[in-house]
């Protein structure tokens, strides 16, 4: 997850090896995770850019941006077809995730709308 600085073990956690943090969001649940990062990012004046949950940032050619039709878990290297780009797959994973976020001339991966959400179908919309 996040690294935090000074949040190791806590002795009577109840969660062996965990920090409090991560028992925290154990028990509330990643969506209540997800729905307190948004806040505290526009609270900070932040932006928070969420990739779709079905974005193939591991199927996209983080160099040429050509998709691949499939690309089964155990292939753990990402070779495009396109262009030859030969990398790791979660590299290229997070080439493709900074590159959403970075967006068009730096402004976020979708116009620098913050929570700005890409559904299935293509069908886009704001997380309340």
């Amino acid at each position: 997850m996040i690294p935090v600085a000074g949040s190791g073990p806590v002795a009577g956690s109840g969660s062996r090896g965990s920090s409090p943090g991560i028992a925290a969001l154990r028990a509330s649940g990643f969506a209540e995770f997800r729905r307190q990062l948004a806040y505290k990012t526009v609270w900070n004046g932040g932006r928070l850019v969420v990739a779709g949950r079905w974005y193939p940032s591991s199927k996209t050619c983080s160099r040429c941006g050509a998709v691949k039709a499939k690309l089964p878990l155990r292939e753990r290297t990402y070779t495009c077809t396109s262009c030859g780009l030969v990398l790791d797959r979660d590299v290229n994973a997070a080439h493709n995730l900074a590159n959403l976020a970075a967006g068009p001339r730096g402004r976020g991966g979708h116009g620098g709308g913050v929570n700005r959400r890409e559904w299935p179908g293509g069908r886009t919309g704001s997380h309340p």
